[in-house]
């Protein structure tokens, strides 16, 4: 696997956030890590200064993006629940080298997660939840 989409929504960030430390921390690993992170509000945002102190000491190997479902007046991320297009634009395609992972409530990961994927063609094998 040398690209990892994430999808987490609210406290289902606490795993993603050990597995792109393990990644970040090896240098010589290349694998490219692209986080979708679901929030209520911006304050519910968990961990944003670890996620992106990350993001910015590896620019080339982390990219991350946020969804509100109640942004504030001025926010330039997505809105909303998770949709096929916000997925198609921040996930790696659906390709031998890819997977994604996903954690949060399972109303998100049942009715929009994995259909969503499966419509941009990733396969059971492809999406891991937990």
């Amino acid at each position: 696997v040398k690209k990892i989409g994430m999808v987490a929504g609210g406290t289902g960030i606490t795993p993603m956030l050990q597995i792109i430390k393990a990644i970040m921390k090896n240098k010589s690993d290349k694998t490219q890590v692209s986080l979708l992170f679901a929030n209520q509000t911006e304050e519910d945002i968990l961990v944003r200064d670890m996620l992106e102190s990350e993001q910015k000491a590896n620019p080339d190997r982390l990219k991350l993006h946020y969804t509100l479902d109640r942004p504030p007046a001025g926010w330039t991320g997505f809105t909303g629940f998770i949709t096929a297009d916000m997925l198609r634009s921040s996930m790696p395609g659906s390709g031998d080298d890819s997977v994604v992972l996903m954690c949060g409530p399972p109303i998100m990961l049942d009715k929009a997660v994995r259909p969503n994927l499966e419509t941009l063609g990733f396969g059971k094998a492809q999406m891991l939840a937990f």
